[in-house]
């Protein structure tokens, strides 16, 4: 009976089952596609935002072959959010740089493409959630990227408004409806350029909130402090960013205490920070105890928001992440370095290329300096420069060929050569014994000089000193002949005299009388003897004297007629600096390179067959000179002179120039390259139509980030920025020192505790506020490189910190007098006009724009900046600063999202 009943009871109810589970499957679906369609979309505005080129899975892919992407190759992508994003500025832009056809880049119909959801890789980021859609009737997803033209959309300056729709299709690709609605999803949304003045502060590396000293913060790092007790430090303003807040590396939170404290809203560590508006980070997480954060619970109340963070006041708006490093922002900290700075001094270099050019009083203190540079066998090498930037200058004429200068030498040449007739660059002057000789050297030609060298006089004066020596020699042989036989017979003299001594003493009986006679006779033979051998010895060394002065005459006579028909040679070069291997014309006309070669050196010898020294004086051509003629003649600058003194087989040579006492003039001039074309350098690159130039995307600007920020002063002349009373003060009743501080590089801000209103476009190194007993105001944005120090008291007195865009920052830049109309005028009593006004007076214009903060964005262009990586900078062989004028990051703000379910 039972079994019965139950059947009865299941037969009824299956109906209402199977509509039951009917419904929950519909439902089930309409989940699974509205959350697709929300998932694209948001996919797709952050994509936007980011700028991508999207490929044709609907991921992020290269938008061409180079790395980085030439702006053609970005500008000929199909699916490039940046060609969606341009505006007519950007095409004058892209015409301006060269781009064909740049009213042909801009994507007017908007970008379209349909996917097949069988083709989603595992890899896309939306995956999971689509693969749910695989087991229903969508067969395609559809994404329509176009401008919203609407006619009630203002726009006022570079920002783009966008309709994004996405919709599910079926196998014929039509729009799949359930009941009335289609399965479609319409966000309309603002894109605006992210500019870097639109943050209150820029951080270079890491942010920490989770420190009690500024310890171990890596390069770029900044930290607030972090303090032991919630309940105590709660109690006073801290510091408040009303604005964005940008951090190129992690942000760490404070530690956290278990859940169970943070729920009964126990005492714990707080940094008294609040960020009321958005965070953006570079590239790095938001990181607690140094690991990615995670919330400690899936969604209890005090772990469900940024916001509800009780360690810090809070990202009240919450966080969103580039994906990658400011590289400006790592170049200013030090964070990275690079190779291939280009010379800052490029322009100035082109500016004083042109002076010297055309303004003679530039170059009357230049001098011709030069170097050696090698010397080889009878090759010498020199560079001789200009200095002051003053140029050799060629002149247009034909080479004065060498002469003679003294009337009487004429015949002291014997033949000279030139291998080019044009363009001489130099005059020259060689001496050698009475022989001097002036001329021309043509430029990238050689002049060859040979001294006439007559050995004929040199051969017969030897000729009569060998006769003469070879009679002296027989003379002296035949003297020592007959020392040799007196030497002979005085040695027999006294044998002789020896044996009648020796008788003597043996006779019987003795006769001292005798003896004494030989002895006496004895002494002298021995006496004679020693006289006739140092005569020899006289005779022979003058013999051996003889023979070595026969030899060499003999020897100077045979290598006198073996040169006899020998000419020495000296050629002198004068060329352009180049690098081997490099493009010729990459060459500076401030040098040139000069080389003299001898040929035949030990035949360069006077009527005595002595060598004697040889010297050149060179008169370079510069900008003085025109048609070989000097327009300031009475200047010795530009003349040197080298000295080639002999010294055994080859010369001892000048290792500089020297000036007319024999003084060096020095070497080199410091800190000029030889290989730099100026002429080129300074034409190139668009020049012509505006002093900030365009270049190509693919070009980074980032290692020379610190040149690029240097727009106010030097970044080698930054110093520390003190804000006090006397710039920074704002009483309540107006009429203080505040003014609107604009400073590129700096090294300490200090923000004394006189100050109560900073306001300004600031870089600084480091940021120190100091303590204070009263609230600070600071309406700006800051770039800060290496470090934030806040003073404990400064958090108990309040800061509120926001940029000139903040909505009350208008109002009180107007009260404190920053902010005037014309004349200086009070912002506060200046009288209204509608806006809606047909025909406003010019007047009330400029005191509209100068009563507002916008005004101040005037006051620092690169603060106009769509990221700290430069958009205008210097680069390698570039003449001036150039610009890419590309806007880099986007703020995308979605207005209303329409769905069909």
């Amino acid at each position: 009976m039972a079994v019965g009943v139950v059947g009865v009871m299941i037969y009824f109810l299956s109906p209402t089952v199977i509509k039951h589970r009917s419904q929950v499957t519909k439902t089930a679906s309409i989940i699974t596609a509205r959350l697709a369609l929300h998932s694209m979309v948001d996919y797709t505005l952050f994509g936007i935002r980011q700028r991508w080129c999207f490929s044709e899975s609907w991921m992020q892919e290269s938008c061409g072959a180079s790395t980085p992407p030439k702006a053609v190759e970005i500008l000929s992508h199909p699916r490039s959010v940046e060609r969606l994003l341009m505006k007519q500025e950007s095409v004058d832009f892209l015409r301006a740089i060269g781009i064909a056809n740049p009213e042909k880049v801009p994507l007017k119909e908007g970008i379209s493409q349909t996917i097949n959801i069988s083709s989603f890789s595992t890899m896309h980021p939306v995956y999971k959630i689509v693969a749910d859609l695989k087991g229903y009737t969508v067969e395609f997803i559809q994404i329509n990227i176009t401008r919203d033209v609407r006619a009630a959309i203002p726009e006022y300056g570079r920002e783009v408004y966008l309709k994004v729709v996405v919709s599910l299709r079926d196998k014929q690709k039509k729009i799949i409806e359930v009941g009335s609605s289609k399965l479609e999803t319409t966000s309309f949304v603002g894109v605006y350029p992210r500019e870097v003045g639109s943050f209150a502060l820029l951080v270079a590396g890491d942010l920490r909130l989770d420190k009690e000293s500024a310890s171990d913060l890596g390069v770029g790092g900044a930290y607030f402090k972090q303090h032991g007790s919630r309940e105590q430090t709660i109690k006073y303003p801290g510091l408040t960013f009303e604005s964005p807040v940008f951090v190129n590396g992690a942000i760490h939170l404070p530690k956290a205490p278990d859940l169970a404290v943070d729920v009964a809203e126990g005492d714990t560590v707080y940094t008294p920070v609040t960020f009321k508006d958005k965070v953006i980070l570079g590239y790095g997480p938001i990181k607690r105890e140094n690991v990615e954060f995670r919330p400690r619970s899936a969604g209890n109340q005090v772990d469900q928001f940024w916001s509800n963070i009780r360690q810090f006041g809070g990202f009240q708006k919450g966080v969103e992440v580039d994906g990658e490093r400011d590289l400006g922002l790592d170049y200013l900290s030090g964070y990275a370095t690079g190779s291939g700075n280009p010379s800052v001094n490029l322009m100035a270099l082109c500016k004083r290329h042109e002076d010297r050019k055309y303004k003679l009083t530039t170059t009357e203190n230049s001098q011709l300096t030069g170097a050696l540079l090698s010397k080889s066998g009878g090759k010498y090498n020199y560079r001789l420069a200009l200095t002051d930037g003053n140029l050799f200058n060629p002149q247009t004429k034909e080479v004065d060929q060498p002469s003679v200068k003294n009337f009487f030498s004429r015949d002291l040449l014997k033949d000279w050569g030139l291998t080019s007739r044009a363009t001489p660059v130099s005059k020259f002057t060689m001496r050698f014994g009475n022989l001097e000789v002036e001329g021309e050297v043509p430029l990238d030609g050689t002049v060859t000089l040979e001294p006439k060298i007559d050995l004929r006089p040199l051969e017969k004066s030897i000729e009569r000193q060998l006769s003469n020596a070879e009679g002296d020699l027989d003379d002296a042989r035949r003297d020592l002949n007959q020392a040799a036989r007196a030497v002979e017979r005085a040695r027999r003299d006294v044998n002789e005299a020896e044996d009648d001594l020796e008788r003597a003493r043996n006779r019987v009986p003795a006769d001292p009388g005798r003896v004494a006679n030989a002895r006496y006779a004895l002494n002298n033979a021995q006496n004679d003897l020693r006289n006739a051998e140092a005569n020899k010895n006289r005779l022979e060394q003058q013999v051996e004297n003889s023979e070595k002065r026969v030899s060499t005459l003999r020897g100077d006579l045979s290598e006198v007629r073996a040169n006899m028909g020998i000419q020495p040679k000296i050629n002198i070069t004068m060329k352009n600096p180049v690098k081997a291997g490099d493009n010729p014309e990459n060459t500076n006309a401030s040098f040139k390179d000069l080389e003299i070669k001898f040929e035949n050196s030990n035949a360069l010898v006077n009527s005595n067959g002595e060598r004697v020294p040889v010297s050149f004086e060179f008169e370079a051509f510069d900008v003085a000179y025109y048609k070989g003629y000097s327009m300031r003649p009475w200047s010795n600058n530009n003349r040197g002179a080298l000295v080639f003194r002999p010294d055994g087989g080859g010369f001892d040579v000048s290792q500089t120039l020297l000036d007319s006492r024999g003084q060096s003039k020095g070497g080199l001039p410091d800190g000029e390259d030889p290989f730099v074309n100026l002429d080129l350098a300074c034409k190139t690159l668009g020049t012509n139509t505006s002093a900030f130039a365009g270049t190509d995307w693919s070009k980074s600007f980032a290692p020379n980030s610190k040149h690029s920020w240097s727009f106010t002063n030097k970044y080698d002349d930054r110093k520390d920025l003190i804000l006090n009373a006397g710039n920074a003060y704002a009483p309540a009743g107006g009429s203080g020192t505040a003014v609107f501080h604009v400073v590129s590089m700096a090294k300490t801000c200090i923000i004394e505790s006189s100050a109560n209103l900073v306001s300004g476009f600031l870089n600084c190194e480091k940021l120190e506020i100091r303590s204070r007993s009263a609230p600070l105001r600071i309406i700006g944005s800051i770039i800060v490189s290496q470090g934030i120090e806040v003073d404990e008291q400064a958090y108990k007195a309040g800061i509120r910190w926001s940029t000139i865009y903040h909505p009350m920052a208008t109002f009180e830049l107007r009260q404190a007098g920053i902010l005037k109309g014309l004349n200086a005028q009070d912002c506060t009593t200046i009288n209204r006009y509608p806006v809606w006004h047909p025909y406003p007076s010019m007047r009330d214009v400029s005191n509209l724009y100068k009563c507002n903060s916008i005004s101040l964005r005037a006051k620092a262009d690169p603060f106009r900046w769509t990221a700290v990586d430069p958009d205008c900078g210097l680069i390698n062989n570039s003449n001036s600063t150039m610009c890419k004028n590309r806007l880099m990051r986007f703020y995308v703000l979605e207005v209303s999202r329409e769905s069909g379910i």
